[in-house]
């Protein structure tokens, strides 16, 4: 079961307030950008002109407070307006890193996002945004707090989704065998002649957000989200899977679900199923969903990497 967090915020010198409203940012305090892009506005309004774009980890010092606004002073003495969520200060950057540790021993439940949501860095609905989660997402859930989730995820120890957002994910277990007639599989079938396509199972293959890397090509560090102002990926050829001929046979269908990389040639790096199926359902899919091919997302007219969750469906003919 999942962890309470009550005597580890204890020590860590916090409560959670939920869906409270955020308590203005101190003047003339530091802060970081906590999102991957977050534009720096000429006025404080969400219209305003794009003064810059500041990258993750900007430091700022805050001056004033307006609304849902702080005026900022960035790095080099550029001045604008940041929205509120969108950054950090610096003593609850210090809260989070000693929440962090204090719960880095927890084990973790295994979760997927069944509702695209925000991920914040503290259990408040203020607090600062990291990005977001799409439908299918899995997530390695190490505690419970009021209406949150605290999550494990690629690149951050700890950061909160609402609780609504997730689902828990049984332990897998074990698929029966089937009888299986003990014939040759025609020629076109998996595992004789050339293997054709799925024949008369349906297999429905529904792309559900971001993907792995390759070879020569990889970045290191893949965005987990779309930043502000970048374009998605674009699927440009899809290959279909072969439906497995004994599962196909057996009647076995289901769903795979797995995570990937569209890395910046457009092409899928690793694949890590969250959700297998049965029968060799997962390498099929698997298969396939390597040899797909993308025009790349790009930030600012550059391509780059973003991880994106791809479903593949299985469904066995009618008998």
């Amino acid at each position: 079961m999942v962890l309470l967090l009550a005597a580890a915020l204890a020590a860590c010198g916090g409560e959670p307030r939920g869906a409270e409203t955020r308590p203005a940012a101190p003047e003339g305090g530091s802060a970081f950008v906590s999102l991957s892009r977050v534009p720096l506005r000429a006025e404080p309004q969400a219209a305003g002109a794009v003064a810059a774009l500041l990258p993750r980890g900007s430091e700022v010092r805050i001056e004033t407070v307006e609304g849902a606004f702080a005026r900022v002073v960035a790095k080099g003495g550029r001045a604008g307006w940041l929205e509120a969520g969108t950054f950090e200060t610096a003593r609850e950057q210090e809260a989070r890193e000693r929440r962090t540790k204090a719960v880095s021993g927890f084990p973790g439940v295994p979760g997927r996002i069944v509702a695209p949501c925000p991920v914040y860095l503290a259990p408040d609905y203020g607090a600062a945004r990291w990005g977001e989660l799409e439908d299918g997402d899995p997530v390695d859930v190490v505690l419970a707090e009021h209406d949150f989730l605290g999550v494990r995820l690629l690149g951050i120890p700890l950061a909160f989704v609402p609780a609504h957002a997730v689902r828990f994910v049984p332990a897998p277990t074990p698929t029966p065998p089937v009888p299986v007639p003990a014939v040759a599989a025609p020629a076109g079938e998996d595992g004789a002649g050339d293997g054709g396509p799925a024949g008369p199972g349906a297999v429905a293959v529904v792309p559900a957000g971001p993907e792995p890397a390759s070879p020569g090509n990889a970045s290191p560090e893949p965005y987990a989200a779309l930043p502000f102002g970048a374009e998605p990926p674009v699927l440009k050829r899809r290959v279909e899977p072969q439906y497995p001929s004994v599962a196909r046979r057996a009647g076995v269908g289901g769903e795979v679900v797995l995570q990937v990389v569209v890395e910046r040639d457009g092409t899928i790096g690793g694949v890590f199923a969250t959700q297998e199926g049965p029968m060799g359902l997962t390498e099929a899919a698997t298969e396939a969903v390597r040899r797909w091919v993308y025009e790349p997302a790009r930030l600012d007219g550059r391509p780059i990497a973003v991880i994106k969750t791809v479903r593949v469906r299985f469904t066995p003919a009618a008998p």
